[in-house]
């Protein structure tokens, strides 16, 4: 990968962050059984391994500060800190990128839809999976989200279409949470690893602003 992949980790850390990062089950590397442990279930057991990775990380390093905790995500990790959100409040503020958060939708506008058969065994129209995507759709748990959220999509994504964050973005507001949203013209779903410099910037800096606004 190129040189400052790890860009947004170091970021942080030179700010005084300490970063937890985790493979939760349906990564690759680590045998088929675990790559396939998520069929069926993208929300609770994934979001269960990443939660307990930041336990045992915070119990082992005791300048830890378990009030002052963030979480943020892209891509599949931004549909799993929406579906965190929706489950546990220990967070502070919490970031999305490029994410998903309805996977009836995401189906039919997204260019990853065969993951929607591929990991629920059927298609939207169809009633037991269609029950299992509502389950598994973040935005199905969108009124229990209360913690400072950011959300970022880039308005040329192709992979996760632009009515993911719009669901979001709108359901949030409506209720009347603490939400922003910041769309990027031109970017596609690549932005933080191959995108415009100037827009890899500002989402990292606008993603700094808006922790440290709750952190305090």
């Amino acid at each position: 990968g190129e040189a400052s992949m790890w860009h947004e980790y170091q970021y942080f850390c030179s700010k005084g962050y300490g970063v937890v990062y985790s493979n939760p089950r349906g990564s690759g590397g680590y045998g088929q059984d675990f790559l396939r442990a998520n069929i069926n279930d993208w929300g609770a057991g994934p979001s269960s391994d990443v939660l307990t990775a930041l336990d045992k990380a915070v119990a082992a390093e005791s300048w830890a500060d378990t009030s002052r905790l963030m979480v943020t995500g892209g891509s599949y990790a931004g549909y799993l800190v929406a579906w965190i959100l929706g489950h546990d409040k220990r967070f502070k503020a919490a970031c999305s990128q490029r994410g998903v958060y309805d996977l009836a939708t995401f189906f039919g506008e997204g260019n990853a839809w065969r993951l929607v058969p591929n990991y629920f065994g059927g298609y939207p129209w169809e009633p037991a999976t269609k029950e299992i995507l509502q389950r598994e759709s973040p935005i199905s748990y969108v009124q229990n989200i209360t913690t400072p959220y950011i959300l970022f999509h880039g308005a040329n994504d192709r992979r996760t279409g632009f009515v993911q964050v719009e669901m979001m973005y709108r359901s949030l507001k409506a209720m009347g949470r603490p939400v922003e949203f910041v769309r990027h013209p031109g970017a596609t779903h690549e932005i933080t690893r191959s995108g415009n410099n100037r827009q890899r910037i500002d989402q990292l800096l606008r993603t700094y602003e808006f922790f440290e606004r709750y952190i305090k």
